[in-house]
């Protein structure tokens, strides 16, 4: 086998295979560690150099925003209470209306019960000067009869 000679040490075969990659790693653990170190200190610098971006013209779009908003929270109050006192208007309109269609339909009621009221009483006195009419139709037709009889019956009547 192989061996290799440093100073007063012979390494074998066998023992390189173990210290080769035990070399590797702490040489490549040292690496990462040194690399690690440098990726911190450029973090630190990133860090102290950073300057917060300017966020003010967001600042002031958000007032705007609140305030558009209060604008319009207003205005829908403002139509809302609007839109109360109409819809109070209306139903007291709506309610005064009723009570005019209520207070026409009485009168109407009782100018229809006067009307039939009075066209019965007329029907009556109708009916009554008729049957007077009769009667008297019936009379006169009596005294006529009379009359017509007499005459005929009267012997200075010569009507044969």
């Amino acid at each position: 086998m192989a061996e290799i000679e440093l100073g007063d040490m012979k390494v074998s075969g066998g023992k390189l295979l173990i210290v080769i990659p035990l070399l590797g790693t702490i040489l490549g653990g040292m690496w990462a560690g040194f690399e690690l170190y440098q990726r911190l200190l450029d973090a630190e610098e990133a860090i102290i150099s950073y300057v917060s971006p300017d966020f003010s013209h967001y600042d002031e779009s958000l007032a705007v925003l609140q305030t558009q908003v209060a604008e319009l929270e207003k205005s829908i109050n403002k139509l809302e209470s609007d839109t109360e006192e109409s819809m109070d208007e209306f139903k007291e309109d709506v309610r005064g209306a009723e009570s005019l269609a209520r207070s026409t339909d009485e009168t109407v009621a009782e100018t229809q019960r006067e009307l039939r009221d009075d066209v019965y009483a007329m029907e009556e006195k109708l009916n009554e000067r008729m049957r007077q009419i009769d009667e008297d139709l019936r009379d006169m037709r009596s005294d006529l009869e009379e009359k017509i009889e007499l005459i005929l019956d009267n012997p200075l009547n010569d009507v044969e």
